[in-house]
């Protein structure tokens, strides 16, 4: 569990880009206690719920109960009252702006008509939070700010292009495509299948047959590709010692890795490194 909240107000910008984040909020695994949100806020901000163990949210959007799955995306309007729902983990990514802004989103066509829109996690909004989360790590470096406003923005745009194309009902290889996007960016994790399973109103015998067909290894072997993946760019990108790294994507042990990791790229891990080192 964590989360951090950091204030983009007074950075330097290069560009003009008038869609300028103010702050950014973002958790995981956090609960969110009614008596602590429960206050109005002056800013506009677009709030991606992204995961949480309860299926349904919910909250109470200005006395008004909701009722919308995961993920889904909230657009707070200045001074308008949001009251958690329940005390359920989740994680969560808001981009907060200038109450001043909410004009500009509207004339762009930024600002649905419901404020709550649940939506498909697909591969580019997942590829844009993840960048958006890893660049925060490098916030006072020059240019970064500018960087996560235009992130942000797109986000907001992928996310009301995948609520405008949900379908009523998922189909089953769209089903199986989001758990393996869960798994791919929760690899380093050890997964309930049959709790993820349930999640998708499927008992595990049908998750396992429908996975078998549409992704072609077992659920098991697909973890192991993206926590091998996941090494094989940490050996790329970083200096993190090897046996660190073992940890990090979740191996039981160094051998067990070494082996893994040569029969995927037929090399060592050392080898790969020094051959992509840059």
């Amino acid at each position: 569990m964590y989360h951090f909240q950091l204030d983009l107000s007074k950075l330097k910008r290069e560009s003009r880009f008038p869609y300028r984040l103010w702050q950014v909020f973002h958790c995981r695994g956090l609960s969110l206690r009614t008596e602590q949100h429960s206050a109005r806020k002056n800013y506009f901000e677009v709030c991606l719920r992204l995961e949480s163990e309860a299926k349904i949210c919910k909250d109470i959007i200005n006395g008004q109960p909701i009722h919308v799955p995961y993920p889904h995306a909230v657009w707070k309007m200045p001074m308008q009252q949001i009251d958690p729902g329940d005390n359920y983990p989740r994680d969560v990514l808001a981009l907060i702006y200038p109450s001043e802004t909410v004009d500009l989103f509207r004339n762009a066509g930024m600002v649905p008509r419901e404020n709550v829109l649940p939506f498909v996690m697909n591969t580019e909004i997942s590829f844009l939070t993840e960048k958006f989360i890893r660049l925060v790590n490098s916030l006072y470096s020059p240019g970064v700010a500018d960087q996560l406003d235009w992130l942000g923005f797109c986000l907001i745009k992928e996310v009301l292009l995948a609520a405008s194309d949900r379908p009523e009902v998922q189909t089953m290889e769209q089903k199986m495509k989001n758990i393996a996007l869960w798994l791919k960016n929760h690899c380093s994790e050890s997964p309930d299948f049959h709790a993820l399973a349930r999640q998708y109103d499927l008992n595990y015998t049908q998750f396992y047959q429908e996975w078998r067909r549409h992704i072609g290894i077992t659920p098991y072997q697909y973890v192991i590709q993206s926590r091998l993946s996941a090494a094989a760019d940490l050996l790329k990108n970083s200096e993190i010692p090897i046996f660190k790294i073992v940890e990090m994507v979740n191996f039981s042990g160094t051998y067990v890795f070494y082996r893994r990791f040569e029969q995927e790229y037929g090399m060592t891990p050392d080898q790969y490194r020094k051959q992509n080192k840059n």
